[in-house]
C-alpha cells in the first residue's frame, strides 16, 4: 500500500474519533470525549508521519509524535498549545490510578474536541 493511501486511512480514523468525541459530548460522557479527542490527534499526527514514509513503532505519546512531525515540518510547532492539553487524556481517562485526578467537564470535553478538530484540519492541510 502506498504512503498516501496509508495516510488517508489514518486521517479517516481520526475523523471517526472526532465523531465519537462529539457523540460523547452529546451523551454527557466527558471522559470519553476527552479520550477520543486524544485519539484523533494521535492518528492525525501518525497520518502525517506515514505520508512522509516514516515507519512507526507503537507510540501514543503526543509530545514525541509532535517532535517527529516538527523535525520534518517546522510549522507543526504552531499546534503545540493545542496538543498539550490532550496529552493526559490517553491514560487518565481510562485508569483511575494513572496520574492526578481530572474532573472531566463539558467545557473540558468541548475544548478537547475543538483542539483535536483543529489538529486534524492542520495535519490534513500539511499532507501533500
Amino acid at each position: 500500500m502506498n504512503r498516501k493511501v496509508i495516510a488517508a486511512n489514518w486521517l479517516a480514523k481520526a475523523a471517526d474519533d472526532l465523531r465519537w468525541c462529539q457523540a460523547s459530548i452529546s451523551g454527557n460522557v466527558w471522559h470519553g470525549a476527552c479520550f477520543s479527542a486524544q485519539q484523533a490527534a494521535e492518528k492525525a499526527l501518525k497520518a502525517f508521519l506515514y505520508s512522509q514514509g516514516k515507519q512507526l513503532h507503537k507510540i501514543h505519546d503526543l509530545s514525541a509524535l509532535l517532535e517527529q512531525c516538527r523535525t520534518i515540518d517546522t510549522s507543526f510547532e504552531t499546534i503545540r498549545e493545542r496538543i498539550l492539553p490532550l496529552i493526559d487524556y490517553y491514560l487518565q481517562t481510562r485508569y483511575p490510578d494513572m496520574g492526578d485526578f481530572i474532573d472531566y467537564t463539558k467545557e473540558k470535553a468541548q475544548r478537547a474536541h475543538d483542539d483535536a478538530r483543529m489538529i486534524v484540519n492542520f495535519v490534513s492541510s500539511r499532507i501533500k
